[in-house]
């Protein structure tokens, strides 16, 4: 899970910091951003709620963020980049 949150934070805020430079709209950079805070948000609502769940249950709030976190975000993520790329590659071949 630790895997997929770093390597999700990885490539969002690469992409944030990407995106301008390659000329995409603002609105990619701008989903870029969100989604990074949002996974952040995520992760530590998870994190900071799942503490001390092996002597009681998990709060449910804990459980949303673990799911957000872990698979929600990520697969939005991936999304994104893949439309921007698709997105890129036809403004280079209009411009080509």
């Amino acid at each position: 899970m630790e895997v997929t949150v770093a390597a999700t934070l990885w490539g969002l805020f690469s992409a944030f910091l990407i995106f301008p430079l390659l000329g995409l709209p603002r609105f990619l950079h701008r989903a870029a951003g969100t989604l990074l805070a949002a996974e952040l948000v995520a992760f530590g609502i998870w994190h900071f709620g799942s503490e001390g769940c092996a002597a009681r249950p998990c709060a449910p709030f804990a459980e949303t963020g673990r799911t957000a976190a872990s698979l929600d975000i990520p697969l939005l993520s991936l999304a994104l980049l893949a439309f921007a790329m698709i997105l890129g590659l036809r403004i280079w071949r209009l411009h080509r």
